[in-house]
């Protein structure tokens, strides 16, 4: 058998190595719901890195699903070994991509934000982060009038 027929006989038994990425499939599904939507960092770099890739995890996991389950109901042109292969093949040079850029720009993206004074803020209004600047300086009391100086108490607050 060589790896041509391999790869595009048609298989109806769902065996170990099949259920093994099946379910690492869902587990990054899972996982990319996560850094997509729950996870939060302080920076702010770091938070847009963690979002994207959360999304990317999500989108690669749930084509990985998608074909887990058209191999698992034996759909004619889906249950071949190609498509799981195919799809492992591509995760993984997706994996050595998120390495090699955590290693080489995500830190400079960090210095920059850290630099520019940028953090992640929960919004009170939505339940979406939002980035803000944050003062270096504190800023000072409104002494023009009594309401004036009230305002700026309670925008600190």
């Amino acid at each position: 058998m060589g790896l041509i027929t391999y790869l595009t006989t048609a298989e109806a038994q769902f065996g170990t190595l099949a259920w093994t990425f099946f379910i690492a499939q869902i587990v990054g599904v899972g996982l990319g719901a996560y850094l997509a939507w729950r996870h939060t960092e302080r920076n702010a770099a770091r938070h847009a890195f963690m979002r994207q890739l959360g999304l990317a995890l999500l989108l690669l996991s749930g084509v990985g699903v998608l074909f887990g389950a058209m191999r698992l109901f034996d759909v004619p042109t889906l249950n071949m070994r190609l498509w799981f292969w195919g799809q492992g093949l591509l995760e993984v040079g997706v994996l050595a991509y998120v390495i090699y850029y955590m290693r080489t720009t995500l830190p400079k993206l960090e210095r920059e934000a850290r630099a520019k004074g940028l953090k992640v803020t929960p919004s009170s209004r939505s339940s979406r982060e939002e980035v803000t600047p944050v003062a270096n300086e504190p800023r000072p009391v409104a002494t023009t009038s009594r309401r004036e100086a009230r305002r700026d108490r309670k925008r600190k607050k």
